[in-house]
């Protein structure tokens, strides 16, 4: 790393024009110089795409795009940045985030990453934003097998190598949802090594249109569906550590007990038998299960 490494930011965004204007603003405030904000649109229609147009300092590009992983990895390939981070268009960076991601990584060579601690707000009555939830845990921070599976892995609390991406490859836009646990299994798989960062650095901001914090997220079938589908690979591997084999289990039976549980309030009764049956069986099936040469795990190098 240089002395003062240049960090680049990446920003998706679509129809955001309410809430982008303060996380571009979080960015500009950081004591740090050496920053590139990438902002990538997916052909916003609600007025962001002006904002973007007069906010100083950024790179940005207007297209359309699949989905939001879709977004951060053209990012990825215009970042120039020795270090990543990645800013949610809803959320901001906490004053000094910047400063300590590069301090830290700077002192620990051998550090794949940095992480600091994350803040969880939601607006109240009277328009301001009071904090629901403080996550600083040292093995969130680091990254444990129950943290990527049942936790919060706070991936936008993260600060990674630009090279690391070379090594374990983008998101996998197949997952709308869940691309950044998938890439964090796959990441501490390959041993990836976190320096845990001091303050708190990143907000995020809790509300019904939000992709990653949202009070609905246990019951969005398709989040709930893409578990169920990760914790299965997981499961099905071959030479996998014994505790994220455990940790995919317990992950999927969650999971499964999620959508049974949705299914039973729904009256859906044929479609709750299919799901317990499915369950049992793959539960049952441990640790042999058929699928696993069918796996391809890890997806493979950066595209």
């Amino acid at each position: 790393m240089t002395a003062r490494p240049l960090i680049s930011i990446i920003t998706p965004v679509l129809n955001r024009a309410d809430m982008i204007g303060e996380a571009l603003a979080s960015v500009r405030a950081q004591d740090y110089p050496e920053v590139e904000h990438i902002v990538i649109d997916g052909g916003s229609s609600d007025g962001t795409v002006e904002l973007l147009r007069g906010a100083p300092g950024l790179r940005w590009l207007s297209e359309p795009d699949d989905g939001l992983y879709d977004a951060i990895n053209k990012g990825l390939r215009l970042a120039r940045g020795e270090i990543v981070g990645h800013l949610n268009s809803d959320d901001i960076y906490l004053p000094g985030a910047f400063s300590a991601a590069a301090a830290a990584l700077a002192e620990n060579p051998a550090a794949d990453a940095a992480c600091g601690g994350a803040v969880v707000v939601r607006r109240a009555a009277d328009g301001s934003w009071k904090v629901v939830r403080t996550i600083e845990d040292a093995h969130i921070k680091r990254l444990d097998w129950h943290s990527l599976t049942r936790g919060v892995p706070i991936t936008n609390a993260r600060f990674f190598r630009r090279n690391w991406y070379a090594r374990a490859g983008d998101y996998d836009p197949h997952y709308r949802f869940a691309a950044d646990r998938e890439f964090l299994i796959r990441s501490l798989m390959l041993g990836m090594k976190t320096v845990p960062l001091a303050p708190l650095v990143y907000r995020y901001r809790l509300h019904g249109g939000s992709l990653t914090i949202n009070e609905n997220n246990r019951s969005n079938r398709a989040l709930i569906d893409e578990y169920l589908e990760i914790a299965g690979r997981l499961m099905a591997a071959a030479d996998l550590p014994g505790g994220l084999r455990r940790a995919a289990c317990a992950w999927y039976a969650v999971a499964m007990m999620r959508l049974l549980l949705q299914q039973l309030r729904a009256h859906e009764w044929a479609r709750a038998r299919r799901t317990a049956l499915r369950a049992m069986g793959q539960l049952a099936a441990r640790p042999h299960l058929a699928a696993a040469n069918a796996l391809r795990w890890p997806p493979g190098e950066r595209r």
